[in-house]
């Protein structure tokens, strides 16, 4: 394997190649300078006891993930984790509650920015250009760290108990853009269960662009591709304007024309 960054070194640059094969991970650069700067402010505010369980936090994200590479999330053991990353068993439960969630090491962070970023702006943004505003942020994010997220997703791609914690995890995406739909639309009608089923059509979205950028090895325009589904979300679906339908004849206009087309052909 080819080596890669320091666990605390951001992503490589856009435009940088991938090697499919090189299945080397970074954990700590998985989320970018976006997110490092939301994060070294809580760790300004942290103590020193704190900083040390975050670094020992991030070596167990980095030899869990090295083995899950090596030999796949099912078949590694937390034993196995925990003398590789030089702690005890016990030691690991405190920083993970299961092992499947070494492989969402920054979930919480992810979530509170966007929540972060979908609070801006209220009161002179619709909900929809909002929620347009912070995905396109977070497309960034992932598109940055594309290697990482890449190589994480072919871990979870590989377990079945992965790809249920996913599911579940995105319920929490799903919450987030409900609560900030009844937030900013509450005076215009907005109930409960209409933000959760448009919560829900959003987040199905996603999830197809996701899947279809994870199957270009992460080389397609995130982006982009979160422009063109946000726009299917609030224009697709109408399309264009209906034309009127024609007027129907009345029947005594019908034979009216009817008698004056015969007098034409004699």
């Amino acid at each position: 394997m080819k080596n890669r960054p320091d666990i605390h070194q951001v992503a490589p640059p856009a435009g940088t190649a991938h090697d499919p094969q090189d299945l080397s991970f970074s954990p700590v650069s998985i989320y970018t300078q976006c997110l490092e700067n939301y994060t070294q402010e809580m760790l300004n505010h942290s103590s020193l006891r704190e900083r040390k369980k975050a670094k020992v936090r991030d070596s167990l994200i980095q030899v869990s993930m090295k083995l899950f590479i090596e030999k796949g999330f099912e078949e590694t053991t937390v034993d196995e984790i925990a003398e590789a990353a030089e702690v005890s068993r016990r030691s690991f439960f405190r920083y993970f509650p299961s092992k499947d969630l070494v492989v969402f090491p920054h979930q919480e962070i992810y979530l509170e920015y966007f929540r972060r970023l979908l609070a801006e702006n209220r009161g002179q943004e619709t909900a929809m250009d909002a929620i347009r505003r912070a995905t396109m942020t977070m497309a960034e994010q992932y598109h940055a760290a594309r290697e990482d997220h890449l190589i994480q997703q072919r871990i979870i791609q590989k377990s079945p108990t992965l790809i249920a914690r996913g599911d579940k995890m995105d319920e929490d995406w799903e919450a987030i853009i409900a609560a900030e739909l009844i937030t900013r639309g509450g005076d215009s009608g907005m109930t409960d269960r209409r933000a959760r089923f448009l919560a829900g059509a959003i987040m199905g979205l996603f999830k197809v662009i996701l899947r279809e950028w994870y199957q270009s090895d992460c080389r397609s325009d995130l982006k982009r591709m979160g422009e063109e589904a946000m726009s299917i979300m609030e224009f697709g679906m109408r399309g264009d304007e209906p034309q009127p339908p024609a007027a129907v004849p009345r029947a005594a206009e019908t034979a009216g024309a009817r008698g004056r087309a015969g007098k034409r052909k004699r």
